[in-house]
């Protein structure tokens, strides 16, 4: 069990989609990245370590140091799911938020290329096969769900699986 615990590493991400005029900002990811290499995503990345108890102010950090839209510029950012995962060398827990932005012009990245993707055409991209499976989970929902889901990640067969349980604790109110 020590050996365990030591070698178990916490993973604390976020990331955010943000819309702006029917479009949505992704990133896909840069070939040298360790998690999903050349796959699309939201804005995001590891919390500070001042920021464990506070993944709003991370979401908000990645979103301004990933593509320079400042927290001004950013309305509506909620939390919608919080997926949680675990393999012997990590236990990770991700913030995927949703949110608008009046803010287009984005900044040079090391982390990809930031693109304004067409709503009507971002699942036609290549997401990792978590997202992909969240993003259909939120595209199911119903307008009037203001839940925040907790996805548990299981692999099954060799394909991940999604266990999705609404969490009445971070249930938003209008």
């Amino acid at each position: 069990m020590d050996e365990y615990r030591a070698t178990t590493k916490l993973l604390h991400v976020t990331a955010a989609f943000l819309r702006n005029n029917g479009n949505v900002l992704l990133i896909k990811r840069g070939l040298h990245k360790k998690i999903a290499p050349g796959m699309w995503s939201g804005i995001g990345g590891h919390f500070e370590e001042h920021e464990m108890n506070d993944p709003h102010m991370a979401c908000l950090r990645e979103i301004e140091e990933e593509a320079g839209i400042p927290a001004s510029a950013v309305h509506s950012l909620d939390l919608q799911y919080i997926l949680i995962g675990k393999t012997p060398e990590w236990i990770g827990q991700s913030y995927i938020y949703f949110g608008e932005t009046t803010q287009t012009d984005l900044i040079h990245t090391d982390e990809g290329e930031l693109a304004w993707i067409p709503e009507s055409q971002w699942m036609e991209k290549q997401f990792s096969e978590a997202f992909l499976r969240m993003l259909e989970h939120y595209f199911a929902r119903k307008p009037d769900d203001k839940d925040v889901y907790v996805g548990v990640l299981e692999l099954n067969d060799g394909k991940i699986c999604i266990s999705w349980l609404p969490c009445q604790l971070y249930r938003r109110f209008d």
